[in-house]
């Protein structure tokens, strides 16, 4: 009997994932690059991910790092509200409501943020759904600081049973949705429409 119910929420995630996106997509070649994989020793996905950007790292930190403006670049994010920083600004504990996945219920997430202003900004979970939820985003100048290079490395696993593969599959549709709209909002921002 277990193993059938297993079967069924499997498939049923199954059909959740489907109504996605198309899974087989081809990507082109000026796509943000984004690699996701099972970390089996913490059952957590591992992501890591880059773009390049046309627009000075000052602008690109400015967008990632706005909370007010991040539910327009970061899909599913309902919202993002700052409950406590520093007033030397190298830190502030940040509330995420997240709509992620269609029948599933919405997550709520408070992370801590530290930042090395204009370069890094590193994030760990405080409390909410998810049961890990750590990493950073790092700016990196290149071409003479007019273009930039914009990482993203994390650990993730939300705090309810998910399959592995539904968890990649919403990565992997949602990441690169996310780097291209930061890039827009970021040349947007440098004038570079």
């Amino acid at each position: 009997m277990a193993s059938r119910m297993r079967f069924v929420a499997s498939l049923s995630c199954l059909v959740v994932a489907m109504a996605f996106g198309p899974v087989g997509s081809v990507r082109a070649a000026d796509d943000p690059v984004v690699h996701v994989e099972t970390d089996e020793t913490v059952n957590a996905a591992r992501v890591s991910a880059s773009i390049d950007i046309a627009a000075p790292p000052r602008v690109v930190w400015n967008v990632i790092t706005d909370c007010a403006r991040s539910p327009q670049f970061i899909a599913k994010l309902e919202s993002c509200r700052i409950l406590d920083r520093d007033p030397a600004g190298r830190w502030d504990i940040r509330e995420h409501i997240i709509n992620w996945a269609l029948l599933m219920p919405k997550l709520r997430t408070v992370v801590r943020h530290s930042y090395e202003i204009g370069h890094r900004l590193t994030f760990k979970r405080v409390e909410g759904d998810m049961r890990i939820s750590e990493g950073e985003w790092r700016v990196e100048p290149m071409a003479n600081a007019r273009t930039t290079r914009l990482f993203y490395k994390a650990l993730v696993a939300p705090g309810f049973p998910v399959p592995d593969f539904l968890i990649e599959h919403t990565i992997n549709t949602d990441l690169p949705d996310i780097l291209r709209a930061i890039q827009t909002a970021s040349l947007a921002d440098a004038g570079k429409h």
